[in-house]
């Protein structure tokens, strides 16, 4: 298995792909690798595509050090395995948690990014949240705390799942969810709740961006993918039919359709 030794901690990494330009792929919170299942066939004929587990998610190490868990400690984690992989210059998306990452990385060195993806992101994630969701949250993290993932995972959740998300990919999720360690559970939201945001800087991104996101997804989700659309200078806007959260898994093909015209576009850094 390719791990390499980042910021202190064992991280998981794949390189795919023979030849083409670099696309890096950044999961959200509480996921891993396989987030990415639909997209490695389709892009690594064209792409040399790099994928990894944050710090305390798939198979990476997990550091006890909640605090280790922040947005921009995530953001050089990606930087320094992109660095390792050899890449210059690349194609950057980051879905959820990875779509505050993939801002931070953006806003860091903007020349070194073809272009830049934001997946059913936000600017910012402490927006304001329905009672319901905040004590939803609280209890989940309470749980974990004092019972442990497998708590978690028992939790119903708040909403029913999405139309073509599989039986199969539910069971798949709460196993990897009862593996995470309380520690990277905890810590990485409250590493994403406290993320600074992108709202006074989402008009720096000089990127070509593309923001899609799944037209079932919690309606803060769509008003801050409309902002960042709105906000970052010449930004695309996709929306994928009938898709939640995880239309790079609910509904890969038009995903990967929207992706593609986004590449194609942009392909040697200049938009067509």
């Amino acid at each position: 298995m390719p791990t390499a030794s980042i910021n202190g901690g064992d991280l998981y990494y794949e390189l795919h792909g023979d030849g083409g330009e670099p696309l890096v792929l950044v999961h959200g919170y509480t996921g891993d690798i396989t987030d990415w299942r639909h997209q490695l066939p389709e892009f690594s004929k064209t792409h040399r595509v790099l994928i990894m587990d944050h710090r305390g998610h798939g198979r990476s190490q997990a550091p006890a050090d909640r605090s280790s868990y922040s947005i921009t400690q995530m953001a050089d984690d990606v930087e320094a395995l992109v660095a390792l992989a050899g890449f210059e210059r690349y194609h950057l998306l980051g879905h959820s948690m990875g779509g505050a990452i993939a801002q931070e990385i953006a806003l860091g060195g903007p020349g070194r990014l073809l272009s830049l993806t934001l997946h059913d992101t936000s600017h910012r994630f402490d927006m304001g949240r329905s009672e319901i969701v905040r004590k939803f949250i609280e209890q989940r993290n309470r749980l974990a705390e004092e019972r442990g993932m497998a708590a978690v995972v028992a939790l119903p959740s708040l909403t029913p799942p999405p139309p073509h998300m599989t039986q199969e990919r539910q069971a798949e999720m709460q196993v990897r969810l009862a593996a995470m360690s309380v520690d990277a559970y905890i810590g990485a939201w409250q590493g994403l709740d406290s993320w600074e945001g992108a709202t006074e800087r989402a008009r720096h991104i000089a990127a070509p961006t593309m923001v899609i996101y799944g037209e079932l997804d919690a309606k803060p989700l769509i008003d801050a993918a409309l902002y960042l659309a709105a906000e970052i200078p010449g930004a695309v806007l996709e929306v994928v039919p009938e898709a939640a959260h995880a239309p790079q898994y609910e509904r890969p093909e038009i995903f990967n359709a929207a992706l593609r015209r986004h590449l194609d576009r942009n392909a040697g850094g200049a938009a067509k």
